[in-house]
């Protein structure tokens, strides 16, 4: 189940508002305002999407921003919950069949990737061919997710980079104006600005976005691979204590102990109630 991870857009909104708030204290609304330039964010964001335009194609450029919205999303699986579902699958094989009990669960069970699974485990299919393909798909996951990683992490490190043309070209212009040293310093600090939105971009919205894709990723791939040794074991036959052993071998200690701890608070509500 997908649920709204606010913690990234507060994450970005607590960061432009600690910076702001500081400039604000110590240089009040008018040092506010000179941190304000529509040009330097022209610059900066209208740059950005140019050299995002030359080096990547318009689909991917979809595909960035629907990443930017998944980023926003995260999948919600209780791991108890997780595993108690692929071992009630292995149960279900060894009690009501193979091929009748998993054709009636697949139906339930709304997982793609978990139906094809049981397809290719209810067809009869080697271990090795289970693996092959379902690895396979893994495999196609992780470059999808790749190719929108590598836009927001070419976006984080060309940000600083248009700042900086940005900072050249207002240097630039202010140099044409030395015949007024009065203006020098206000100008200075503007042409500085386009690098200022160019870092902030980069370290706060598109190099941390990008970190936690990745992570998103790595956490999808490892429920992935669970759902693979399930399989794997439902085909070979293997009972639902040893599957479960299996499982409980891809979690930290903490999780293991924390499941341990919710098992034996089970069995003693069970036997409060059988007294």
């Amino acid at each position: 189940m997908l649920r709204k991870d606010f913690l990234t857009p507060f994450g970005i909104i607590l960061g432009f508002a600690v910076i702001f708030f500081v400039i604000y204290v110590t240089g009040g609304y008018e040092s506010f305002m000179r941190f304000v330039s529509f040009s330097s964010f022209v610059i900066v964001v209208g740059g950005l999407f140019a050299s995002l335009f030359v080096g990547f194609g318009i689909e991917e450029i979809k595909n960035m921003l629907n990443v930017l919205h998944t980023s926003f999303r995260r999948k919600e699986v209780p791991i108890q919950a997780f595993i108690d579902m692929l071992v009630d699958l292995s149960r279900t094989s060894k009690v009501e069949g193979m091929i009748v009990g998993l054709e009636e669960k697949r139906k339930r069970i709304n997982d793609p990737f978990i139906q094809k699974g049981l397809r290719l485990v209810i067809d009869g299919y080697s271990e090795e061919m289970i693996r092959k393909v379902m690895t396979m798909d893994i495999a196609a996951l992780e470059k999808r997710h790749a190719r929108g990683h590598a836009m927001i992490s070419k976006a984080g490190e060309l940000s600083p980079a248009w700042g900086m043309i940005g900072t050249i070209v207002g240097l630039i212009l202010m140099l044409q104006q030395l015949n007024n040293p009065d203006e020098l310093g206000p100008a200075i600090a503007i042409a500085l600005i386009t690098t200022f939105y160019g870092v902030l971009l980069a370290n706060l919205v598109f190099i941390p976005i990008a970190n936690k894709l990745a992570l998103l990723t790595e956490e999808e791939v490892f429920l992935k691979e669970m759902i693979v040794e399930a399989l794997i074991s439902i085909r070979q036959e293997e009972g639902p204590a040893i599957l479960r052993e299996k499982l409980e071998m891809f979690l930290t200690e903490g999780e293991q102990e924390s499941i341990e701890l919710e098992s034996q608070e089970g069995e003693d509500r069970h036997e409060q109630k059988e007294v």
